[in-house]
């Protein structure tokens, strides 16, 4: 929590009752002083970076283990980030589990970079929690963009954090995205996924219907690998071989049996999630040199019955993987596994 003299060194605070500076859960800046002291700083001409921080999937922890851990998780949180800003800015709570950072050290990309940089290395954004005896994984995705570098004004500079956020988690969140016109100015933010889920089942059908199996095979693998962002996708048959969505090669993988190792992995289940691969190793210690030489990190694997595996996997990075990510790849196993039906 912030104390009186950490808050007052800087002018904007000078006149402000303290009673509602601070926000009563985390003890970081509310979110009305938090955003009066950015548009202060663009009103000095006080050069500064501001960063939006949205925890990745956290309905998820109030739902698993109940809103005092939640909130428990989010001073933890908050503490965390707020002592790798230090003295070089503050940090408040946007609501929920947003939060924003004001970071005065310094505006350019390298050195903005490198502070974002902190807050996954051994940081607490990529971190696990130990509350209660319960050990709770969490991620977030960081949208930045800079004063005076990328926008003269408040709602400009907002509105460009807004769209690097939003890049990161169309990205599969878990990282971070600084603001560079020349990539990120024509990102059009869409509204959440409610339809947009719906548009993706309509496309997979359209890619089903199509005559050409090893065209089925190889759109579908590309499309799951563009919506969904991860660092590779992929179709392994029985006979080991594998369709890439990075690569889009469809080929023989000689030195692992993949199929073998999926099955083993996921016994009698049709959907496996993993953020942290440790203890799928420590269960089945002879995938150890299969998960290092591939260097997964986190992935979904579901089963195409009778017929394969599709999964996605990141490589070094976690994830924490949303409901519609696993929606969607079981919508597209089932659709695969009733097209080959149809094939024999």
């Amino acid at each position: 929590m912030y104390s009186i003299e950490e808050i007052k060194k800087y002018d904007f605070f000078d006149t402000a009752d303290m009673t509602f500076i601070l926000d009563s859960l985390t003890g970081v800046v509310s979110r009305q002083y938090i955003l009066g002291f950015a548009k202060y700083l663009i009103k000095t001409n006080t050069p500064f970076a501001m960063a939006m921080v949205d925890l990745d999937n956290f309905k998820s922890i109030n739902d698993s283990y109940g809103h005092h851990i939640g909130d428990i998780t989010l001073k933890n949180i908050a503490e965390g980030i707020q002592k790798v800003v230090g003295d070089d800015g503050l940090v408040g709570r946007f609501g929920g589990d947003e939060f924003i950072i004001l970071y005065l050290k310094a505006n350019d990309y390298d050195s903005v970079h490198d502070f974002y940089n902190n807050l996954y290395q051994d940081g607490p954004l990529r971190k696990a929690h130990i509350i209660d005896n319960n050990k709770i994984f969490v991620t977030g995705t960081v949208g930045s963009a800079s004063f005076p570098i990328d926008s003269d004004n408040y709602d400009d500079l907002f509105m460009k954090m807004d769209k690097a956020l939003y890049r990161g988690k169309t990205k599969g969140r878990n990282c971070y995205i600084i603001y560079v016109h020349e990539k990120h100015k024509d990102i059009v933010i869409k509204e959440r996924e409610g339809k947009s889920l719906l548009e993706k089942f309509e496309r997979i059908n359209q890619i089903i219907t199509l005559k050409s199996y090893d065209q089925v095979r190889t759109l579908l693998i590309d499309y799951l690998f563009r919506i969904l962002h991860p660092y590779n996708a992929i179709y392994v048959d029985k006979n080991n071989y594998i369709q890439s969505g990075n690569t889009t090669k469809y080929y023989h993988y000689e030195k692992y049996d993949s199929y073998s190792i999926l099955n083993k992995l996921l016994e009698k289940n049709d959907v496996l999630a993993i953020s942290d691969p440790s203890g799928i190793v420590e269960k089945f210690p002879d995938t150890r040199e299969y998960i290092e030489d591939n260097r997964i990190h986190a992935f979904v694997v579901v089963r195409v019955k009778d017929y394969g595996f599709i999964g996605i996997m990141e490589n070094n990075i976690s994830r924490m993987w949303q409901d519609s990510d696993l929606v969607l790849l079981y919508f597209a196993a089932t659709e695969l596994k009733n097209r080959l039906d149809k094939n024999k």
